[in-house]
């Protein structure tokens, strides 16, 4: 018979034929001896089909010939991948490589909102797979099909909970062995098929998605259907071939459903089939799948990581499966629709909570509408809006829900400290998936007008309020950060925060007369943030006893800082019988150490331990002064022993911290630099190497300077490196300074765009500099917008430089240490003094919510 053929199928195939041709049969003559159809005879020898066991037994009788060796082949074809071509029309399917899963029903998983494209795991881009309990069973089916025997599994879950992805995941060994698939769309073929031998082939899979299709046809088919199945999978002689279904679970338990006796059965053949067959698929990942999930995303997979931010509560799959129809009922909303979700997913990006009042969306949404949208609205439009968007989508996520507040649970005889009459209004939350989506699509836009005006109106939670204060005010939106937060009722350890911010900016505008009648009609309705700041300004004017006035105000009304910083002053003043009493009101709102409260303020050397201890207790209520972690205090007296002031040593482990941020250094400059080395050598800290970096740059020493410097950035502090190309760039050794504003670009700092901008402008590259400004573009972030505005600015182009900074406002790209010269005065510096001079000349007064000028108020 010759050498086995590399085919194993090619080889069954020639031996069948060679042992006809040696018995002088002809093929209608072996088919009669045979007992077969034409068909399946020609397969047979032709190759195209491995034939199945019952037919090599008949052929190998018509033949008289050994089948055991014929068999040998027959399972060597079966476990090695498939080079025949079903060409003929009464052959079903075509190979599992040759299926996009897409056509087989498995959700398009949602893309990851990022700039850069997802990383995908898949060629159809799938994120990766996250192997689960169920996955396990369905592999063992797999496997026994492979092996030669055939196989049904049926998956039971919930929408969109990974079913039809574990099929798909399943398969691919199949796939590999060279096996088929056929997926029935007409249940009288899939009847046929099932009666006909030559028609299913054996190394197939039979793809039953969404099996109540089939498995519950009406006028008997599903009954028919499950009975030729259980005789397909159960006939060795047509097999291997593996039938994989889904289920829900409300399917599932209808068939599985035994009626009463003397009622009819309308489901016996298919209850029968799935009884032993069925695999459960969870709805949420268990803890183990969640760290497998965790662990793509850490590799790279950005969709997977997407999910797991949005849903940390193990629903991945309807997350995956239910994003791109979200993004796609957004993107096809009517415009009230879309208008109120992209007010939910403003407010969600500006820090309101979860629950978002009804009335608040009702409010807000008007101005997302133009005006022919806003005049062709129905009078009951809002509603319409609602109603469209709780209809779901996969995985039963619908873009807006209702949330519905449970009723509180008190012990019998507990009066709830709400009213039935206080009850909150309907709350409803948007779809996680498009809150993310509206993160990322909308984070340069600042919402419009109504969005602002039904937040005050509307939302009643005070963080909520604050935040949305804070948020305002990095716009510049200064009218709404300074009512926002007053509404709030909040007031901080110094103040009233975003209101102070606001004061500050219209006073460095020069509106000094309406930051003083402001400040005092707030002062009138008992604002402590007005209070405390009017408290300052005397104090600063040498008035202490107006400056104690307010502060007696501010601390009545229970602000500890107030009540901290009046003790201060009478403890400065030597009023002891004042003293006492502050010190014990003091000890009673902070807990700190009471014999030491007074010495603190009159600067004298105490207890270190107490010391600590009791500026770590009062940190909370005195700004960053008091908050460093810790410390040692000593004391410089004048001639007569007087205390003059208290330095200060920040520590790490131990470990001496000195940083640029120290307001000492400047008293010792040799000890500074002596503690500052001992901190980069000691506990690797980064300001130190900063501080090193300036202080050697300073006294000329380059090389040394960029020794530190590339230690700083080592440790994560890449701007150190354009502080050193400027001082390169300041001795005139500009290709030395473009090298390593290059170098810094590539590890993140983004300043160094304009820095190199201006470097190429210094050398005349102005060829350059257009190219800078497209890669600046690229990044797309609000930072980017100040760097193109420092970028216009310094090439004289002011009205660029306007607008490139209104972009900046839109996308909230300024801090609070921007408008901040009290807390943290060095951030303040890294701001551009020509960003602040010139926002403050173009617009004192703030922005409206639209980028036009506020007037003033």
């Amino acid at each position: 018979m010759g050498d086995v053929h590399e085919d194993p199928l090619a080889e069954l195939a020639l031996r069948l034929d060679a042992l006809r041709a040696q018995r002088g049969l002809t093929k209608a003559v072996l088919r009669l001896r045979a007992g077969l159809g034409k068909t399946v005879v020609s397969q047979a020898l032709n190759g195209k089909v491995v034939p199945s066991v019952d037919t090599l037994g008949a052929l190998a009788k018509a033949l008289r010939t050994d089948v055991e060796p014929l068999l040998a082949l027959r399972q060597a074809a079966v476990r090695a991948p498939q080079a025949q071509d079903f060409a003929g029309e009464t052959v079903l399917g075509r190979l599992i490589s040759d299926w996009d899963p897409l056509d087989l029903d498995v959700h398009p998983a949602a893309p990851a909102p990022s700039v850069a494209p997802a990383t995908a795991y898949s060629p159809f881009g799938l994120p990766g797979y996250v192997h689960r309990p169920h996955d396990e069973d369905l592999a063992r089916c797999v496997a026994t099909a492979a092996n030669g025997t055939s196989q049904l599994a049926v998956l039971i879950g919930s929408s969109s909970t990974g079913k039809t992805r574990a099929c798909w995941e399943a398969i691919q060994p199949l796939a590999a062995a060279g096996w088929w698939l056929w997926r029935p769309f007409d249940l009288t073929r899939l009847e046929a098929a099932l009666a006909e031998n030559d028609q299913l082939g054996p190394r197939t899979v039979v793809w039953l998605n969404e099996a109540q299709h089939y498995l519950g046809a009406g006028h008997g088919f599903g009954e028919r259907l499950s009975a030729a199945l259980a005789t397909l999978v159960s006939n060795p002689s047509r097999g291997p071939v593996l039938v994989l279904g889904t289920l829900w679970p409300e399917h599932s338990d209808r068939y599985m459903a035994v009626p009463y006796p003397g009622r009819a059965d309308p489901h016996a053949q298919v209850r029968a089939l799935i009884a032993n067959r069925r695999i459960n698929v969870p709805d949420k990942f268990d803890a183990a799948a969640m760290a497998a999930a965790q662990a793509l995303a850490d590799a790279g997979d950005q969709q997977l990581a997407a999910a797991l931010e949005r849903t940390p509560d193990g629903n991945l799959a309807q997350d995956l499966a239910g994003g791109p129809e979200l993004l796609h009922r957004y993107h096809t909303a009517q415009p009230a629709a879309r208008a109120v979700l992209q007010a939910a997913m403003d407010a969600r990006r500006l820090g309101v909570g979860v629950r978002l009042p009804l009335a608040f969306l009702e409010g807000a949404a008007e101005d997302y509408l133009t005006d022919i949208e806003y005049d062709a609205l129905p009078d009951d439009w809002f509603e319409e809006a609602l109603a469209d968007l709780a209809r779901p989508v996969h995985g039963n996520l619908a873009p807006l829900r209702r949330i519905r507040t449970r009723n509180p649970r008190q012990a019998p005889g507990v009066i709830s400290p709400v009213s039935a009459n206080q009850k909150p209004g309907p709350v409803y939350r948007i779809a996680d998936f498009l809150e993310q989506y509206g993160r990322h699509e909308r984070k340069l836009l600042c919402p419009p007008p109504s969005f602002w005006h039904s937040a005050h109106d509307h939302i009643t939670d005070s963080d909520e309020l604050a935040q949305l204060a804070q948020e305002a005010l990095h716009r510049y939106r200064l009218y709404w950060a300074f009512y926002l937060h007053r509404a709030s009722g909040i007031c901080g350890p110094t103040g009233g925060g975003t209101q102070t911010c606001v004061v500050r900016m219209r006073e460095t505008a020069g509106d000094s007369a309406g930051v003083d009648a402001l400040v005092h009609r707030e002062a009138d309705a008992g604002s402590v943030w007005a209070l405390l700041w009017l408290a300052a300004r005397r104090e600063n004017a040498g008035e202490r006893d107006t400056a104690e006035y307010y502060l007696k105000k501010a601390a009545d009304s229970g602000h500890v800082g107030a009540l901290v910083r009046l003790l201060a002053l009478r403890t400065d003043a030597g009023d002891t019988h004042d003293t006492e009493i502050l010190t014990r009101r003091v000890v009673d709102a902070t807990g700190s150490p009471q014999d030491l409260l007074p010495s603190m303020f009159l600067r004298t050397k105490g207890d270190e331990s107490k010391t600590l201890r009791c500026s770590e207790k009062l940190a909370p209520y005195m700004g960053y002064i008091w908050a460093a972690p810790q410390r040692r205090v000593t004391t410089k007296s004048a001639e007569d022993g007087t205390p003059t002031e208290i330095r200060m040593e920040f520590t790490i482990d131990g470990a001496p911290l000195i940083t640029a941020r120290n307001p000492w250094f400047d008293e010792d400059p040799e000890e500074a630099e002596h503690h500052a080395r001992q901190a980069a050598e000691v506990s690797g800290d980064s300001d130190a190497s900063i501080f090193l970096a300036h202080l050697r740059a300073k006294s000329g020493d380059l090389p040394e300077a960029e020794a530190f410097a590339r230690r700083a950035a080592e440790l994560g502090e890449p701007d150190t490196l354009v502080d050193l190309a400027l001082w390169y760039s300041k001795s005139g050794e500009f290709e030395k300074s473009k090298e390593l504003l290059r170098e810094a670009i590539s590890t993140g700092a983004s300043d160094a765009l304009v820095e190199l901008a201006d470097v190429l402008r210094q050398t005349g590259d102005e060829g350059s500099i257009e190219a800078l400004v497209q890669q600046i573009l690229r990044l797309r972030n609000a930072s980017s917008y100040i760097l193109l505005a420092h970028l216009r600015y310094r090439a004289g182009e002011v009205e660029e430089a306007q607008s490139f900074t209104r972009h900046a406002a839109d996308a909230g790209a300024f801090p609070d240490t921007f408008f901040s010269d009290g807390v943290e005065p060095w951030l303040r510096n890294k701001a551009e003094p020509w960003l602040i001079d010139n926002m403050t000349t173009w617009w004192p007064y703030g922005l409206d919510p639209d980028g036009t000028p506020s007037m003033t108020w």
